[in-house]
């Protein structure tokens, strides 16, 4: 068996790089077409992991309100500033509640003789508990010890500090009113996460600022989160949310209700009130089809030059015949030429794709990698392979290994209509999937 399959891989290169002009447009085809399909499946997954990394995301949610004006109601994102607390002490599922005011917006920083501005935001400090940001100096327990006191990224703190180790301490000044003291630092928040900022500070700070307005329940000034307990269904708080804010200010017409954590990114459309499952999933949809027609199309296109070269393999499966290999030796023989074919083109593909990262990067404004030590790529790149060595090699695997030997070795011309006829098939469709 071995020595089968070494003389079938002896066979396919040679024939490979006999027919080197051949060889290379069918492997740079289907090179292509696996990187093209390799760059959105990276984009999809991006999409599909959007705050995957937040261990407690079973449980995290957005606090959002419907309004109805006249016959349509709106959906919007804000909540009044004391609706946090009060739904903490109020609703027993609820863990934890994190309240952002003033989130993204820009502050003057000036540390000694050097300005710059930052994006930040007022928080409570059940932020840090409610979503996984790590400190790398500091801890949680103490991060807001202290009221002028600010927590930033590790990103943020080179820009502060330039390469100076353990910041906690320094104190920088904002809007040059009031200096603050950082008193943590936290890993790099990922790139697909929806909580994004440079700082943060404690949001005492803002209520003592806007308190004067925003204690109302009529304004909704800013963001809120929740946390539930574990196997507390979302229903059974969404009913007693719905009127909470009417029992404080009865003029109000929002309706607050729980959004999870898992359609923060994908699905955050709404039509009059009711969300529709669409937003960034249609794409994540739109594009993994896409990808799917890329690599067909690439296949046809790796079916077509074969069946279009069977003459010149007419001679060789005669041969065999002869020698008495049967149908399913050379199906096998030609599904692993394919097979090798689709490796080598793997193989190019990522050479590719390792070049071109950085433009796909810049087109599609993420910071993605191959990361082929990740099993779940490295996987993914195989499995890809396999298809597409299957399905380019399915039909000249069968159509080559269908000749008749004796028609062959005389020299008689092959019948070659229902090869034509299919390769003009195979070409409408993949114009008509090109178009689609």
């Amino acid at each position: 068996m071995g020595l089968m399959f070494k003389n079938y891989f002896k066979t396919a290169f040679r024939n490979l790089w006999r027919n080197k002009g051949y060889s290379l447009l069918n492997i740079s085809g289907l090179a292509i077409g696996i990187a093209c399909a390799g760059f959105i499946f990276l984009w999809v997954k991006d999409e599909l992991n959007f705050d995957r990394f937040n261990k407690r995301i079973d449980q995290l949610y957005l606090i959002r309100e419907n309004q109805k004006y006249d016959t349509y109601t709106a959906t919007f994102g804000s909540t009044p500033a004391p609706m946090a607390p009060a739904m903490q002490a109020e609703i027993p599922g609820i863990a934890n509640t994190c309240r952002l005011g003033g989130w993204g917006t820009s502050k003057l920083i000036t540390i000694g003789n050097k300005a710059m501005y930052a994006k930040g935001a007022y928080v409570d400090p059940s932020l840090f508990s409610m979503f996984t940001f790590p400190f790398v100096e500091g801890n949680a327990k103490n991060a807001f010890g202290q009221l002028y006191s600010m927590v930033i990224t590790q990103s943020t703190a080179k820009k502060f500090f330039g390469n100076e180790k353990n910041v906690i301490g320094k104190t920088v000044r904002v809007d040059n009113k009031q200096d603050y003291v950082i008193t943590g630092v936290i890993k790099d928040i990922p790139e697909n996460s929806t909580v994004q900022f440079e700082w943060v500070s404690p949001f005492q700070i803002w209520w003592n600022e806007n308190k004067s307005w925003a204690k109302t329940w009529g304004n909704n000034d800013l963001t809120t989160f929740a946390e539930l307990k574990p196997h507390v269904a979302p229903a059974s708080v969404n009913k007693i949310l719905y009127n909470f804010i009417q029992k404080r200010e009865p003029q109000s017409n929002a309706r607050p209700f729980l959004w999870s954590a898992y359609d923060w990114h994908l699905r955050d459309e709404f039509d009059n009130g009711v969300q529709t499952g669409g937003g960034r999933i249609t794409y994540v949809h739109l594009f993994s089809v896409i990808a799917w027609i890329i690599l067909f199309i690439a296949c046809i296109n790796f079916m077509n030059l074969a069946t279009a070269r069977s003459e010149k393999r007419a001679r060789e499966v005669g041969v065999r015949k002869v020698l008495g290999s049967g149908r399913r030796a050379l199906v096998l023989q030609f599904i692993g030429e394919s097979m090798l074919i689709a490796a080598l083109s793997a193989i190019f593909a990522v050479t590719l794709m390792s070049l071109l990262l950085p433009a796909f990067n810049l087109l599609v404004q993420k910071n993605l990698t191959l990361g082929l030590a990740n099993p779940v790529h490295f996987t993914a790149l195989i499995v890809i392979t396999i298809i597409c060595g299957l399905v380019a090699g399915s039909y000249p695997s069968f159509y080559l290994s269908s000749f008749n030997p004796v028609s062959v070795l005389k020299g008689l011309k092959m019948k070659s209509g229902s090869a034509a006829i299919t390769r003009k098939g195979l070409v409408i469709l993949q114009f008509s999937m090109a178009i689609a």
